[in-house]
């Protein structure tokens, strides 16, 4: 028998009854929360059943371009609303996502496609030239017609627990790129527990910075949808200047973020003078001292996370409540 070194957490008798893939369950919960603000990005915003129903007809327009269950897909779209809905569909027809950062250098961009085996690519007319040819493009200025046109029902697709979900890239040990291949199950145990623990709620704004290829946006996009809390989406020039960044913090009220100690310590530089709701969460590096003593005078929580890709964004998390010794990494989720 295998002994269980974290927590182990069972399922809500709501719960139990939900589907246990990523895109279905977030189906699901979008029935729960239908006229509720689920994200905003700049001007628009769209409510649970509006991102539900998008996303229902990227994955029927998926489904008509012979996307399956286990076919890989990358995903190289600027940051937006659209970004989140394909990213849904791709996820409610079984296929695996590999995130594409369009800020990225070309031969890293064009080496990943390939180590993939990309069967299927998105993306929109300003990335296309710069990117490898695919069997299947879709290019999003292209097909907005017939995207609008899609049935916007959740199609009735069979997806096992293990199906890979997406596909990060990491610097790997030799600083060439490697693929980490991440099954729905584990996305599914991740989300379950950070829902606990540090705990999101419904009454939430969450302000996702992290471009899509770090995993920690994994918790950005989906914590969120799945506890029926809004996710606020920064563009890439918000989440990498602090006084912009404040901005958006302020305009939306958000009293969640997440980010790397450099991206805290940016905001902080911008003349940032906390949130007394706000929950912040550290990751990606270690916590500095001086970082965490700033943070605690600015928030109400600080946690203090950490975790390899391979097991799935963070496997273990500390709230930091004082600064007289250095961060410690917790208990695994």
């Amino acid at each position: 028998m295998r002994q269980c070194i974290g927590p182990a957490h069972a399922w809500h008798e709501e719960q139990a009854k939900a589907p246990r893939t990523v895109g279905h369950y977030l189906h699901h919960q979008a029935q729960q929360f239908a006229e509720s603000d689920a994200v905003i990005f700049e001007q628009e915003v769209l409510s649970y059943r509006q991102l539900d129903e998008l996303s229902s007809q990227w994955a029927q327009l998926l489904l008509e371009e012979h996307v399956s269950v286990g076919d890989r897909v990358g995903l190289c779209l600027d940051r937006s609303q659209h970004m989140l809905a394909a990213l849904i569909g791709i996820l409610k027809v079984g296929a695996s996502y590999v995130p594409l950062d369009p800020d990225f250098p070309d031969d890293r961009l064009a080496y990943m496609i390939e180590d993939s085996g990309l069967q299927h690519l998105v993306t929109q007319e300003t990335h296309i030239k710069r990117l490898p040819s695919v069997a299947h493009i879709l290019n999003t200025d292209l097909i907005s017609e017939r995207l609008s046109q899609q049935n916007t029902a959740c199609p009735d697709v069979t997806i096992p627990e293990d199906t890979a979900a997406y596909i990060i890239y990491t610097s790997g040990s030799t600083g060439k790129p490697k693929g980490v291949v991440v099954p729905h199950a584990s996305v599914m145990n991740f989300l379950h527990s950070m829902a606990e623990k540090p705990g999101l709620q419904a009454d939430d704004t969450l302000m996702a910075v992290t471009t899509l290829s770090f995993d920690i946006a994994v918790l950005e996009l989906y914590l969120p949808l799945w506890v029926g809390a809004k996710i606020i989406i920064a563009k890439k020039q918000d989440s990498s200047d602090g006084r912009r960044l404040l901005s958006l913090l302020i305009k939306h009220q958000a009293n969640f973020m997440q980010a790397t100690p450099a991206t805290w310590r940016l905001l902080i530089s911008s003349g940032w003078q906390g949130e007394p709701r706000l929950k912040a969460l550290c990751g990606g590096e270690a916590l500095p001292l001086d970082l965490a003593e700033e943070l605690l005078q600015r928030c109400s929580e600080l946690w203090n996370m950490y975790g390899p890709t391979e097991t799935t964004v963070w496997s273990s998390c500390a709230q930091i409540t004082q600064t007289q010794t250095p961060p410690g990494l917790g208990l695994p989720i």
